[in-house]
């Protein structure tokens, strides 16, 4: 134990003796200064800055390799377009420059003939035209009921013996034996001979006759631009013929 002890005795008396001899900085190398912490960077600005570096470089080598100019073109301005002359439109005048009139009734074919030529004879176009109407005659005073002519014959010759002497017997499709009195235009004239007959014991009726027949009529087209033509003469007034103004039928073309 003795023996320890000096031995670390002497090892201390060593040590102290050395780093006498031995400055201390020698012996404990001073730690170098280290700079101060530079500012930390965000990793997406980092990474931003790298991707737009490897892109500048990038293009340079494109560049480089196809032989262009780096150098910025300045965009061309825009070309305003020449304003449009304006188109002259065309119009046609498509308005109906006709005056239509209807002239008529006209009960004879050759009287409307005659007058529909006496128009076209002036350049107006002219169409003749007609229709089946039923022209009023009056009222018929009429006996009726009679199954054969024989008994038609003797109603007359009754009436004949009692003064009543005009009477003629009728056939129609829907009746038979009729002893007609008479037609008369006037209302009263056929009523007061109705009575008369009736008085004598016979039963009279009246009703009301018409007749058919064709009418003419003729229509004319003239230009509204042209005096309107009026060639009707005094007699074919007189005789209830007019010149009546009426709508234009469509046109062909």
């Amino acid at each position: 134990m003795k023996i320890f002890f000096a031995l670390l005795l002497i090892a201390n008396i060593a040590f102290a003796v050395f780093q006498w001899l031995l400055p201390y900085e020698q012996l404990f190398v001073e730690n170098r200064k280290v700079p101060a912490a530079e500012e930390l960077q965000l990793l997406s600005e980092a990474n931003t800055e790298i991707v737009s570096a490897v892109a500048a470089v990038a293009e340079v080598e494109s560049k480089a390799e196809s032989g262009t100019e780096t150098e910025d073109v300045p965009a061309a301005e825009p070309v305003e377009p020449a304003p449009a002359e304006p188109e002259t439109l065309v119009t046609e005048d498509d308005s109906d420059k006709r005056v239509c009139y209807t002239i008529g009734p006209i009960k004879d074919k050759a009287r409307a003939i005659e007058i529909s030529g006496r128009y076209s004879g002036k350049q107006v176009t002219t169409t003749l035209k007609s229709n089946l109407e039923k022209q009023y005659m009056g009222l018929m005073v009429y006996i009726g009921g009679h199954k054969t002519r024989t008994d038609a014959l003797k109603t007359a010759d009754a009436l004949s013996a009692q003064g009543v002497l005009d009477h003629i017997i009728v056939n129609r499709p829907d009746q038979k034996n009729l002893l007609s009195l008479g037609v008369f235009g006037l209302k009263k004239n056929a009523d007061g001979l109705k009575a008369q007959v009736r008085k004598l014991g016979f039963p009279a009726n009246t009703e009301a006759r018409y007749r058919e027949r064709t009418i003419f009529w003729v229509y004319a087209e003239q230009s509204s631009e042209d005096e309107l033509l009026r060639l009707l003469e005094e007699a074919e007034f007189a005789d209830g013929i007019s010149q009546i103004p009426t709508q234009c039928l469509p046109s062909h073309h």
